[in-house]
């Protein structure tokens, strides 16, 4: 009867080390089976940033198979939605109109922050905290929409954890939620996430990254499925940093040890 060879995590380990030491760092890691292979502080409440819009796409597409909600319909951006930070619709006159697919899209891709908006109004918050409940997720919740600085003030924040986004992604990678065509179109759209510079930064370029990024002055974070010969599901979340561009290249370094130790492939 054969067995695995003993995984070295000596390199990781030791480089691991350093950066506690300028940096909190939460992440875990999973094989495509869920198998967890490294984590630090998996299970810590964190505040979301963008990576919640996952669950939030999740959502999305349960009520589209349920029929409440069709990816065809759409939604009116009024003055009243208008709100700054990542996307591009705050730089369009009010009054357009924009399906929910594009909406969805656009969540995804740049993090377009009034799409983020729409969409959560249209499935209602308390859905996405019902369904991170039934999705066994421990740390998730939903408590404010996007760039809403007097929900932060009155201690309504959005909050996940390295382990809660990393259940979430297997589940869609494994096809324990949704159907295959919902799941496709929500894997396309992380895909199609523009943000490379986090878990995608210094992995090779011929790698699919499914991800999401995410940012807040005090957070800097990245879920994702990264493809391979034997893929990996990884978030990786950097709190308290002083410079946001460190805080990147430490995600990307540490994303690349773990591909390195895990993925079974050279990094180049």
């Amino acid at each position: 009867m054969g067995c695995e060879a003993k995984t070295d995590t000596t390199e990781l380990v030791k480089r691991l080390e350093s950066m506690n030491r300028e940096h909190d760092i939460s992440f875990a890691v999973h094989d495509a089976k869920g198998k967890p292979l490294y984590a630090q502080q998996a299970d810590k409440k964190i505040p979301s940033a963008s990576v919640i819009k996952i669950l939030i796409l999740v959502e999305l597409f349960r009520q589209v198979e349920e029929g409440l909600i069709s990816l065809e319909q759409t939604c009116t951006v009024n003055a009243e939605d208008i709100v700054g930070g990542a996307g591009e619709l705050q730089f369009l006159p009010p009054g357009g109109n924009y399906s929910v697919e594009y909406l969805a899209k656009e969540m995804i891709r740049i993090s377009d922050n009034i799409a983020t908006n729409l969409i959560i109004r249209l499935v209602d918050m308390e859905n996405v905290n019902r369904l991170a409940a039934e999705l066994g997720l421990k740390q998730s919740e939903l408590k404010r929409y996007m760039m809403d600085f007097t929900a932060i003030e009155e201690g309504r924040q959005n909050y996940t954890s390295p382990a809660d986004m990393n259940r979430v992604l297997l589940m869609l990678l494994q096809g324990n939620i949704l159907t295959r065509s919902s799941r496709e179109k929500i894997i396309g759209m992380l895909t199609d996430c523009v943000d490379k510079t986090l878990i995608k930064g210094q992995l090779p370029g011929h790698l699919q990254v499914a991800n999401k990024t995410g940012t807040l002055d005090y957070v800097r974070a990245d879920a994702a499925i990264v493809y391979g010969k034997k893929p990996l599901v990884i978030s990786i979340f950097i709190e308290h940093f002083e410079d946001r561009d460190i805080a990147d290249r430490t995600v990307a370094e540490l994303a690349a040890l773990i591909w390195k130790t895990f993925g079974k492939e050279p990094l180049f």
